[in-house]
């Protein structure tokens, strides 16, 4: 349930092949938004979903079995079911929210956009970090993905 982010990951895609990535990101907003009241509650959240995720996914991992993802490849390590490195990404993502006053529905939608953007084009250390398939690597690429997004978000709106 955990890594899966309470299901979410499990749902079915409706337009497109792979969206459970983006169905997680979507999931972490409430989230993200509730965290940002109070910057430690929101960094402890941050190393919680880090530490959940490396718990989490080896028992997911074992539990999903093989999954045949999007591409059509057997995947029995980080399916495509397991958001909680999205979740966390997100939650990296939305970082600058908590210093930006006003313009707050638009920077989500672009720390959002951005985030899904850099988790799906890996870039530099991220592609490394996906490469590893262990659950520190699967949580590490996203990490990095929400670093990336965090910079875009704040550069734009603070």
């Amino acid at each position: 349930m955990i890594a899966t982010w309470f299901g979410i990951g499990l749902i079915p895609p409706i337009f497109f092949r792979g969206m459970a990535g983006t169905y997680g990101s979507l999931a972490a907003l409430p989230l993200a938004y509730i965290a940002s009241f109070r910057i430690y509650f929101y960094l402890a959240t941050i190393l919680i979903l880090f530490l959940l995720g490396l718990w989490s996914i080896p028992i997911s991992e074992r539990e999903l079995g093989p999954k045949i993802d999007w591409k059509g490849k057997t995947r029995s390590r980080d399916q495509n079911q397991i958001v909680i490195d999205e979740v966390l990404g997100i939650l990296i993502a939305c970082l600058p929210l908590l210093w930006i006053h006003g313009n707050f529905l638009p920077a989500i939608l672009t720390a959002f956009l951005a985030f899904r953007f850099f988790d799906i084009v890996k870039i530099q250390p991220a592609k490394y970090f996906d490469k590893l398939k262990n659950p520190a690597g699967i949580m590490l690429d996203d990490t990095v993905a929400g670093i990336y997004a965090a910079w875009l978000t704040a550069s734009i709106f603070t």
